[in-house]
């Protein structure tokens, strides 16, 4: 059996991207470019310019060339700009005085060419948590909210300039108003400029067909102005909860744009200033191809444009910008001069260059290596090897009827005599609760995702057969308490997978599966941690749409109430114990159980969404705190009881990557470092496995003495649970973001670093009748 798993552990690491290739080579020519561009646009351009759209829009730009290389300069560039605009757009502090026409000087306070430069403050804010740099922007935005009007946006370039930060901010608040008033707001912009018939956008009322025509009678749609919108929508959906009432909404409207905007595309790659009239206005203009470049590109890269479909149309604009608008010493030409219409004889070449034409060039390229690289993460690479390492002999077994023939079970010296056989479904439930959002991404020709399929297609023959009395590996359901306990865990990766796991099983084993979780109910839980364990199955059989017991829910959300201690912490049960129970179960079993119950539209005594809105707010101070236990070494403190599930206490801190609800101050590259290191820390003897290639009992590698009288080596799969951020595409900034230290590492090292804080509940919840 030794013999096998080393064969299987070559063959993980073997089908894994480690070759550097063509995909390789062009990335690490476009990471050039965008360092050239870049640095030739700052040496010749001071910071400290006024906070106008067009400074603004490079702005956007930089940042996410400052996300993508960790240059610090292009942080530092933004952030002297921000203060030297005292962290604010137009300036005047009369509200009666404030407009939103167009107009420069600073009573245009509301005018949304005036709020751009709150994108900017924003991302500031979130990797260095100051309420000075957003507070003008929520004051600005919130006096806005708060007035009747909903015509702010009159101008297709608002859909980019003010669109994000609106989704930003409710980021940062959860405050919904943000969403709600930019559907709104965004209505508005449709009833007066958007054409149903060709999905595009004019740029303002003025130039609606047929009131206003080309000069060869066509419709005249302005590249930048469209191409600020699909932009923009990109943005958005980056920020925008999927589970929004106008979700939808959001993702037709940039999918069928993206169509639009790809059917006229020129053969050289560029599309003309007239988008549906070459001859009006003929040639290249860079600042709109570049940003419909990088609207394609992030909608591939998410998972919301096909890659077959839209990719070509990439290559081509790609082609354009690389080889045409790029310059020589850095410069981006054939940028547009500030306008708004394609303006025909306007002469454009070489040496036509802006600083809103650089900051698209900027996020093309930035977005254009996230892409290349997707592919090429040496840490998610790593993740998967490890990922992979742990589920194969599970699932290849379980898939076959053969984990319990095969499974080299451990228990603790101390063990109090239960059946074994409970080892197999806290194995399967573990694991798969772990890696489930990981199977949850869609197949592709690469290697991990010829793993990922492989792994899911198993996993679903092994849940059959965890509910099947006629299998081998018919899982211990029945005659024991500790059932209900694993059984939550495999029902939680059916709400984490619930569209790949759950909706592809047959009718028969959903139907097993569900009589299985009520026949739980003959379980009367402790007085701790275990009454999640019983509102996670019901609500999972609330969303899926079969009898569940409210009370079961109900009373579960009202005693966790009852123990959250403060600043992130639960007691598990009446009284504290200084455990990582909060990691394990509390935070990510109570969030889930309220999504659930709000996926099932379930109406109850319980406002199931403030009591989400509310658990979510101390999930990311816990994962702060946990965030701040990694040390500069990869470690963290070891205390408590159930020490051997490893990396299961950092899941709340996964949790919030994997949703991307990190909190300020936390970003995604200081989260996926700090994982990886204590991953390495911790893996890297090979000691954590036994001879049949399963968990062993220990922390750090075989360490039974550590154990508690209910471990056995199925227990220890929980630590799967760190593995959550797998389930963000390869191309997400999670992964592609430049290494950044997380907080002891730069506490250590004498660098700047976020003070911490007390978080109070600033929610409050009553019973609906």
């Amino acid at each position: 059996m030794k013999q096998v798993f080393k064969l299987l552990l070559a063959c993980a690491v073997g089908v894994l991207p480690m070759s550097v290739g063509a995909k390789d080579s062009e990335a690490t020519e476009v990471r050039k470019m965008i360092d050239k561009v870049n640095q030739h646009w700052q040496a010749e351009n001071s910071p400290e310019v006024r906070s106008f759209w067009d400074n603004a829009v490079y702005h956007t730009g930089n940042m996410e060339a400052y996300f993508l290389t960790g240059n610090e300069t292009y942080r530092a560039y933004s952030e002297t700009w921000a203060n030297y605009n005292q962290w604010k757009g137009a300036k005047s502090d009369n509200r009666a005085e404030w407009k939103y026409s167009y107009g420069e000087s600073d009573q245009y306070v509301l005018f949304g060419d005036y709020q751009i430069c709150f994108q900017t403050y924003t991302d500031l804010y979130n990797l260095a948590p100051d309420d000075k740099k957003i507070k003008r922007a929520r004051e600005v935005m919130e006096y806005q909210m708060s007035t009747s009007q909903n015509d702010y946006w009159w101008w297709s370039d608002a859909l980019y300039m003010a669109m994000p930060v609106m989704t930003k901010l409710y980021k940062v608040t959860h405050n919904t108003l943000y969403l709600d008033k930019l559907y709104a707001y965004l209505q508005y912009s449709d009833s007066i400029m958007f054409d149903k018939e060709e999905n595009l956008y004019y740029r303002d009322a003025k130039y609606i067909y047929p009131k206003h025509k080309t000069v060869n009678g066509k419709k005249d749609f302005w590249a930048r102005g469209d191409a600020w919108v699909l932009a923009g929508l990109a943005k958005v959906l980056k920020d925008l909860p999927e589970e929004y009432k106008h979700h939808q909404f959001f993702v037709d409207k940039f999918q069928k744009m993206a169509k639009a905007v790809a059917a006229i595309q020129q053969p050289e790659g560029y599309w003309t200033r007239s988008m549906m009239d070459p001859e009006f206005a003929p040639g290249p203009e860079t600042s709109g191809t570049a940003l419909f470049t990088y609207g394609f590109l992030w909608g591939i890269n998410n998972g919301y444009l096909e890659k077959d479909i839209y990719m070509p149309v990439v290559q081509k604009a790609w082609n354009y910008l690389s080889k045409k608008a790029l310059q020589k010493d850095g410069t981006v030409g054939y940028v547009q001069p500030i306008g708004e219409k394609a303006i025909p004889g306007q002469v454009i070449n070489a040496k036509s260059t802006a600083n809103f034409g650089v900051g698209a060039f900027l996020l093309a390229a930035c977005e254009y290596v996230r892409y290349l690289e997707a592919s090429q993460s040496a840490d998610r690479a790593y993740w998967c090897k490890l990922a992979y390492q742990m589920a194969y002999p599970v699932l290849s077994n379980m898939s076959k009827g053969e984990l319990q023939k095969n499974m080299l079970v451990e228990v603790s010296p101390n063990w109090d005599g239960r059946d074994k056989r409970v080892t197999y479904m806290e194995t399967f439930g573990r694991l798969m609760a772990g890696i489930a959002p990981w199977l949850t991404l869609p197949d592709d020709d690469t290697e991990e995702g010829k793993m990922r399929k492989e792994l899911r297609e198993m996993a679903l023959k092994s849940y059959a057969n965890a509910v099947d009395p006629q299998s081998p590996d018919y899982l211990l359901w029945r005659g024991h308490g500790q059932a209900l306990v694993d059984a939550a865990y495999i029902a939680e990766s059916f709400l984490r997978a619930y569209a790949q796991l759950w909706l592809p099983l047959d009718e028969t084993t959903k139907k097993r599966y569900v009589e299985e979780f009520q026949q739980l109910r003959r379980v009367d839980p402790p007085y701790t941690n275990w009454l999640l364990f019983s509102s996670t199955i019901e609500s999972f059989l609330a969303k899926a749409g079969a009898s569940f017991d409210e009370y079961r829910v109900n009373s579960a959300i009202r005693k966790v109430e009852e123990w959250y201690t403060g600043d992130g912490w639960y007691a598990d049960g009446p009284s504290f114990a200084f455990d990582y129970y909060s990691s394990y179960v509390f935070h990510p079993m109570y969030l889930e159980t309220l999504q659930a119950m709000k996926d099932a539209k379930a109406y109850t005594r319980i406002a199931y969404g403030k009591y989400y809105d509310r658990a979510l707010k101390r999930a990311q101070k816990f994962s702060l705190i946990l965030e701040r236990f990694i040390s500069p070494e990869g470690t963290f403190p070891v205390f408590g009881r159930s020490i051997p599930y490893r990396m299961a206490t950092m899941q709340p801190l996964a949790l919030m990557a994997w949703y991307q609800e990190l909190p300020a101050g936390v970003t995604n590259a200081q989260v996926r470092c700090a994982l990886t290191a204590v991953m390495k820390r911790m893996f890297a003897s090979g000691h954590n496995f036994n001879e049949g290639g399963f968990l062993t009992i220990g922390f750090t590698g075989r360490q039974p003495n550590v154990a508690d009288w209910y471990t056995n080596n199925g227990s220890l799969y929980m630590t799967s649970l760190s593995f959550l951020p797998l389930g963000l595409p390869a191309s997400h900034p999670f992964w592609t973001d430049a290494p950044q230290e997380w907080t002891s590492v730069r506490a250590w090292g004498e660098k700047p670093f976020p003070k911490d804080h007390h978080w109070r509940d600033e929610i409050r919840t009553w019973d609906l009748f």
